[in-house]
C-alpha cells in the first residue's frame, strides 16, 4: 500500500506535463462559456449544480474526453458560486450549497451592500476553490483513504451533525430550530421507502414520488419571498427592493483577504467535508459557518449581515468541490450529488475511477484536473464584473415586478426538475406554509436541511441496523468508534454552545417585547398538535422496519414540541399576535391570482398562464396605474415570457403540457 502511494504522489505532480493542453483553443473557449453559464444557470431557482451538469451531458458526446470533462467540470464550480447571487439578492438560494450563504448575506443586501456581499462571495469562493483543487492535486491517496473510514453508522452521525449545526443557527430558538430540523427530516420520509419499498403517509397523489430536494428548497425560500414582496410592492411608494451603496472592489478584496480566520475554517470545512461521500456543499457551507460564529467574539451579530458568514460559507462550498472529486477519481464512490453525475460523464467517456486515470488516461484527467484550476480564475473574474451590473439592476426592479419574475421562475425551475405538476403544488403549498411559520420565529434552513440530509441518515441508519443486528447490536454499533464519537461529541458541543448564547442573550435583554417572539404560543400549540397527529400516523402503521426511522423522528419532535410548550407557558403574559391583518389583506389578491395561475397551468398551458399570472401580478400592484404604465408593463410581460420560453423551452428543451 505505502508504494502505490508513493507512485501515486509522484503522478501528482504531471499536471504541468499537460499544461499546454489546458490552454488549447477549444478548451479555453468552452470554460469561458462554461463558466459564465454557470453562474448564470446557479443563480436560477432550481437548476442546482446537479441538474446543470447532468443537462449538459449530452452536449459532451460531439466532444473529445478532455474538452467534455472541462465543460462539466467549470460549470460544477460555476454553479456552487453562482447560487449566491439569488441567494444574496433575493433570498432565494440558487442551490442547496448556498443555504448558508443567505443566512448574512441577504441581510447586507437589505442594508444596502448587495455588491460587497457579492464581491466576498466571488473572493471567497476564489480562495476555497483554489485551495480544494490545490487538495485533490497533491493529497488524493490519503484523502481516498480517509474517505474509507466512513461507513453506515458514521454517515449517519454526519448527517445528524449537519441538521444539529442548521437547527442551532437557523432560529433565535435553538428548540424552534432542531424541531424545524427534524420536521423536515421527517417530510423527506414521505413516499416510497428506499430500502423496503413501502409507501409511507402518502394522503394524495402528489405526495406519491415525496417531496424532491430542490422542490423543498424552491418553495421554503422562493415563495414566501414572494409574498413578502408582495406586501412590500403595497406598503412602500417607491416600488424599489431596497438601495445600494457603492462599494470599491479593492476595499472589498482587501478586506476579505483580512478576514483569515473566516476563511481558513470556511476552507478546512469545505476539504474535510467534501471528502466525505454524499456530504455535498450544504453540509460543508453550515458546518463553517457554524464554526465562524462559535469562534466569533461576538455571535449575535450573525444572521444581520456579518460579513464573516458570507466568506466562511462561500468559500466552504468551492472547497468543497475539488475534494468530493477524491473519491470519485480514486474509487468511484462520488464525494458530492453532483460528483455523481460527473461519474456519469466519465463512464460516457470509457474512463473508469481508479489508478488507469492518472496512467493510461493522464493526459484527459490531468487536463480536466487543471482546468479546475483555471475555472476558478475565469469564475473570479466573471463573478467581479456581474456583481455590480446585478446588483445594481436587481435593486432597481419594482417590487411588483420581481414578485412575478420570481413566481414565473419558480413554477419553472420546479416543473422542471422531473415535468411533474405535482411537484409545482407541492412547491406552493410548503412555501406558503413556510411564510406562516417564519411569522411565529421558525425558520426555512433546518427544514431545507432535514429534507436533504434525510435519505443520507435514514438509508444509512437502516443499513447500519441491519449489520447491527447480526452483530452486537444497534447501540454498540452507532455509540462506539472514534469517529462516530467526534460526530456525537460535535453536536452536543453544537447544541451546548447555542443553548448557552441563547439563555445568555435572554438574561441581556431587559424589553418584555423583545423577549419572546411573536406568536410563539401559537407556534408551540400548533408545533405540539403537528407532532401528536405524525406520532398517531406512526402507531397506527403496521409497525414494519420501513417506519422504524420515522417513529424516531416523531418521538423527537414531541420532545421539542414539549419544551416549545413548557416555554410558552413560563411566558404566557409577554405573548405578541402574529401577522397582521393589514399584511393579509395585502396578500389577498396575490394568493388568488397564484391559486389561479395553478389551475389555469394545466388547462391554459404553462406560458399562457405564466403570461396571464405576470401581467396581473404587476397590475393588481402598482399603484397609481396610467395607460403608459399598463403598456410598459404589457411590454415587459411579453418580453420576459419570450426570454423563458428560450431558456427553458429552446435552450433547456423543458417539454410543458402545452405551450398556449
Amino acid at each position: 500500500m505505502s508504494e502505490s502511494l508513493v507512485i501515486e504522489r509522484q503522478k501528482s505532480v504531471e499536471i504541468f506535463d499537460y499544461i499546454g493542453a489546458i490552454f488549447s483553443i477549444s478548451n479555453l473557449t468552452v470554460l469561458i462559456l462554461a463558466t459564465a453559464g454557470g453562474l448564470i444557470l446557479g443563480a436560477l431557482p432550481g437548476l442546482s449544480p446537479t441538474m446543470a451538469v447532468a443537462l449538459l451531458i449530452p452536449f459532451t458526446f460531439q466532444m473529445d474526453a478532455a474538452t467534455g470533462l472541462v465543460l462539466l467540470g467549470a460549470v460544477y464550480t460555476a454553479t456552487v458560486a453562482g447560487g449566491a447571487i439569488s441567494g444574496i439578492l433575493v433570498n432565494i438560494p440558487g442551490a442547496p450549497a448556498n443555504i448558508a450563504t443567505v443566512l448574512d448575506g441577504h441581510p447586507m443586501a437589505k442594508k444596502g451592500k448587495a455588491t460587497q456581499a457579492l464581491h466576498f462571495c466571488f473572493i471567497s469562493s476564489f480562495v476555497g476553490g483554489i485551495t480544494g483543487v490545490v487538495v485533490l492535486i497533491f493529497f488524493t491517496p490519503p484523502l481516498a483513504k480517509l474517505a474509507l473510514k466512513f461507513g453506515p453508522s458514521e454517515m449517519f452521525w454526519m448527517a445528524i451533525v449537519g441538521v444539529t449545526v442548521i437547527g442551532t443557527l437557523g432560529s433565535k430558538s435553538v428548540v424552534k430550530g432542531l424541531f424545524s430540523g427534524v420536521l423536515g427530516l421527517w417530510i423527506s420520509t414521505i413516499g416510497i421507502s428506499p430500502i423496503f419499498g413501502e409507501s409511507r403517509f402518502v394522503f394524495t397523489d402528489h405526495l406519491t414520488g415525496g417531496v424532491h430536494i430542490v422542490v423543498a428548497l424552491i418553495g421554503l425560500f422562493a415563495v414566501p419571498q414572494i409574498y413578502q414582496l408582495l406586501v412590500t410592492s403595497r406598503q412602500t411608494l417607491s416600488g424599489g427592493l431596497f438601495a445600494t451603496e457603492n462599494t470599491s472592489l479593492w476595499s472589498s478584496i482587501t478586506y476579505n483577504l483580512s478576514r483569515v480566520k473566516a476563511l481558513t475554517i470556511g476552507t478546512l470545512s469545505g476539504v474535510i467535508v467534501g471528502i466525505i461521500p454524499g456530504a455535498g456543499g450544504q453540509i460543508a457551507g453550515l458546518v463553517a459557518y457554524d464554526q465562524v460564529r462559535k469562534f466569533s467574539p461576538d455571535a449575535s451579530k450573525f444572521g444581520h449581515g456579518e460579513p464573516d458568514g458570507v466568506i466562511a460559507a462561500e468559500s466552504a462550498n468551492n472547497a468543497m468541490v475539488g475534494p468530493s472529486l477524491v473519491p470519485l477519481l480514486t474509487l468511484g464512490i462520488p464525494g458530492s450529488p453532483t460528483a455523481a453525475v460527473l461519474l456519469g460523464g466519465l463512464l460516457i467517456n470509457g474512463l473508469f475511477p481508479g489508478p488507469d486515470l492518472f496512467t493510461v488516461h493522464a493526459e484527459v484527467t490531468w487536463t480536466f484536473i487543471g482546468s479546475l484550476l483555471l475555472a476558478q480564475v475565469f469564475m473570479l473574474i466573471i463573478g467581479l464584473a456581474l456583481s455590480r451590473t446585478s446588483s445594481n439592476w436587481v435593486m432597481r426592479v419594482p417590487s411588483q415586478y420581481m414578485a412575478a419574475a420570481v413566481t414565473v421562475l419558480a413554477v419553472f425551475g420546479t416543473y422542471s426538475i422531473q415535468n411533474s405538476y405535482s411537484d409545482v403544488v407541492l412547491m406552493l403549498v410548503l412555501g406558503s406554509l413556510m411564510y406562516v411559520l417564519n411569522k411565529y420565529g421558525f425558520s426555512a434552513a433546518p427544514i431545507v436541511l432535514g429534507i436533504i440530509l434525510g435519505p443520507i441518515a435514514e438509508d444509512n441508519f437502516s443499513m447500519g441496523k441491519m449489520i447491527a443486528d447480526v452483530g452486537e447490536g444497534a447501540l454498540p454499533y452507532f455509540m462506539t468508534g472514534s469517529v462516530n464519537l467526534v460526530l456525537i461529541f460535535v453536536c452536543l458541543v453544537s447544541i451546548g454552545y447555542s443553548v448557552w448564547v441563547e439563555v445568555k442573550q435572554r438574561r441581556a435583554v431587559t424589553s418584555e417585547l423583545k423577549r419572546s417572539t411573536p406568536g410563539t404560543r401559537v407556534a408551540a400549540v400548533g408545533a405540539v398538535a403537528a407532532s401528536l397527529v405524525v406520532l398517531t400516523m406512526v402507531m397506527l402503521a403496521d409497525g414494519t422496519q420501513a417506519y422504524d426511522f420515522p417513529f424516531l423522528l416523531a418521538i423527537l419532535m414531541m420532545l421539542f414540541a414539549a419544551l416549545l410548550l413548557i416555554d410558552v407557558l413560563r411566558t404566557w403574559s409577554r405573548q405578541k399576535s402574529g401577522p397582521g391583518l393589514v399584511e393579509w389583506s395585502d396578500l389577498g389578491v396575490g394568493i388568488v391570482v397564484i391559486v389561479g395561475y395553478l389551475i389555469l397551468l394545466q388547462t391554459a398551458g404553462f406560458y399562457s398562464a405564466s403570461w396571464i399570472a405576470f401581467t396581473a401580478i404587476v397590475m393588481l400592484y402598482t399603484v397609481n396605474k396610467n395607460r403608459q404604465q399598463v403598456i410598459r408593463i404589457l411590454w415587459v410581460s411579453v418580453g420576459f415570457m419570450a426570454a423563458i420560453y428560450g431558456l427553458f423551452n429552446v435552450s433547456l428543451r423543458v417539454i410543458t403540457p402545452g405551450l398556449f
